[in-house]
């Protein structure tokens, strides 16, 4: 008896088993099925209790003693938070430039009374998305007391721009 043939014999048989065990842990190929046993989490499922962003106002960028356009949004958080975002936003410098909301719609720098107004800081950029959360202490009376988002120049203090909020 040829001894090779015996050692032969069993290594066609054990190397496939190995190949094959070894890749069970493999991950799976692109084409391939996924596994029914693995069933999603519970904190992967979205939360059933969790709202979605509401905007509560409004308004278009319209040019006081500059030029800026886009919209502002005042939009309720799903936390119950408050923002006010600047969607498609664009202005030309955004140096010495705060954002303010104020009490009253303006047409005239004169009619804005830095003082009573709700700073929410300087601008992040010149265009683009932004977002400036309220305060908390004022989200409760931000619907009340506010209608309107000052693009304020704090070194020249006049109105760049203004949105009324409706």
């Amino acid at each position: 008896m040829d001894r090779t043939r015996w050692i032969a014999a069993p290594a066609i048989v054990v190397i496939p088993l190995l190949v094959a065990a070894c890749g069970a842990g493999a991950s799976p190929s692109p084409t391939a099925a996924p596994s029914p046993t693995v069933a999603p989490t519970a904190a992967a499922a979205p939360s059933e209790s969790a709202g979605a962003m509401q905007v509560m106002a409004s308004g278009a960028f319209e040019d006081v003693d500059g030029t800026a356009s886009g919209t502002a949004q005042l939009v309720a958080e799903p936390d119950g938070s408050y923002a006010l975002d600047l969607e498609d936003f664009s202005i030309d410098l955004a140096a010495h430039t705060n954002v303010l909301l104020v009490a009253n719609a303006i047409t005239m720098s004169d009619e804005v009374d830095p003082a009573a107004a709700l700073d929410l800081g300087p601008l992040t950029g010149t265009s683009g998305m932004q977002s400036y959360p309220i305060p908390q202490d004022m989200a409760a009376s931000v619907m009340d007391g506010y209608h309107a988002v000052v693009l304020w120049d704090t070194e020249m203090a006049h109105a760049i721009a203004t949105a009324t909020l409706q």
